[in-house]
């Protein structure tokens, strides 16, 4: 059986395998060298290898600096970054231009 995120780049695979059955995989835009996997063992409950994939696949935004996101990743037009906390300008606004610089672009 396998199970892959929404985007495609995180898929989940429980095999026949006796040392493990299961196995995450995950790349970010289209490899470029950032591919890694995690397995586990029969003795890891399914519980925590459902956990683990969903906290993998969520849509929820991770805060970090502007700095610390890959270089590759800022530069794509799916990625919507939004400013800090305590930025100057309100994410709300951020977001409205970024969509709408996104629906010029595309036409």
């Amino acid at each position: 059986m396998a199970w892959a995120s929404p985007d495609g780049h995180c898929t989940v695979e429980h095999s026949t395998d006796p040392l493990h059955p299961w196995r995450i995989e995950h790349s970010v835009y289209d490899g470029f060298d950032t591919h890694w996997s995690a397995t586990f063992t029969l003795e890891v409950p399914e519980r925590l290898v459902a956990q683990f994939f969903t906290h993998l696949t969520t849509t929820t935004p991770v805060e970090r600096l502007f700095r610390d996101v890959p270089h590759f990743v800022q530069k794509l037009d799916e990625v919507l970054i939004t400013p800090a906390r305590g930025a100057a300008v309100n994410p709300h606004v951020y977001h409205a231009g970024a969509q709408l610089g996104r629906a010029v672009r595309h036409r």
